[in-house]
């Protein structure tokens, strides 16, 4: 039988004869971009993961990824396909989970997604609980770009993020967690340590700042991607930086660093830390369990 017999035009493929595990690896394809990676992700080896790429791109017709620069890059007709696909994964799995999730037997993963200075001060409290209750799943958590929740969310990537940045999404729920302050970070010594300068004496030393996709911008002598690098630079200089007060306030009580609230003149706009989650899974009772554990966590006082 040719394959234009087994798939004619406009029948689509074969769904008695689809292997749900190929779906299982497109998912891990789509996140990962690598072959090796998605093979280590679903425990498979490199070669059966490239075979089950040949069979996912004869079943469904195209390439649906190619090699680029940062690896594997979809295809247009792979990008239309991975929202359909990854929450028709999710659906199953939240069909076949029911409601006999037990989180002490569980030996799922749940992935969650935060702004690093978020990963520092909740994520270890939210971990403890989870290791107490569910001893026998996986939880990974992942530094992300707060700008990229949703889309990671929508791919599949994510089970759960947190994020300043809430995008508009008809397939993504959110929950306000708590306002995220800011208050001026400097070295312990520094000659504005006390906080009593004003905005011009504060404007006279370097600025050091952290820069995410769809935060404001400003201007500052050090860019750097990542709240957790701040401290080590401003250890090491007369600069400044505003930082998260949850994140800040143990540094300073650990003498790692000294915090004051802004001066007149200098600040940051309040932002409101969401907790997001896809649509699919809002009555997922895994979801549900580890929703309910973020947000006692990170509940205010």
């Amino acid at each position: 039988m040719t394959r234009a017999s087994r798939n004619a035009p406009g029948s689509g493929p074969n769904l008695a004869a689809m292997d749900l595990n190929l779906l299982v690896a497109f998912e891990a394809l789509w996140v990962e971009r690598s072959v090796t990676a998605a093979g280590r992700r679903i425990g498979l080896s490199q070669p059966a993961t490239s075979g089950a790429l040949a069979r996912l791109r004869e079943m469904l017709g195209d390439r649906l990824f190619i090699r680029g620069k940062r690896g594997l890059e979809p295809t247009d007709r792979c990008t239309e396909l991975a929202g359909p696909l990854m929450k028709a994964l999710v659906d199953l799995r939240n069909v076949l989970a029911g409601s006999s999730f037990d989180p002490s037997t569980t030996t799922r993963q749940l992935r969650i997604g935060a702004v690093d200075a978020a990963i520092a001060v909740y994520l270890p409290r939210v971990l403890r609980r989870t290791l107490k209750d569910a001893p026998r799943a996986q939880v990974q958590v992942v530094a992300i770009n707060p700008a990229r929740a949703t889309e990671l969310l929508d791919s599949g990537a994510l089970d759960l993020a947190l994020s300043p940045v809430a995008s508009p999404s008809a397939t993504v729920r959110s929950r306000p967690l708590y306002a995220v302050e800011f208050v001026v970070a400097v070295r312990p010594g520094h000659p504005l340590a006390k906080g009593k300068e004003g905005r011009a004496a504060l404007l006279g030393y370097p600025r050091v700042h952290v820069a995410f996709e769809g935060m404001p911008a400003v201007k500052a002598s050090v860019l750097l991607g990542s709240f957790l690098a701040v401290p080590p630079v401003l250890r090491e200089s007369d600069a400044w930086a505003l930082l998260p007060k949850p994140y800040a306030d143990p540094l300073s009580r650990s003498g790692t660093l000294a915090s004051f609230p802004p001066p007149a003149g200098v600040s940051f706009p309040t932002m409101q830390m969401q907790l997001l989650w896809p649509d699919a899974q809002d009555a997922s009772p895994a979801s549900r369990w580890l929703r309910g554990i973020i947000v006692d966590v990170t509940r205010p006082g």
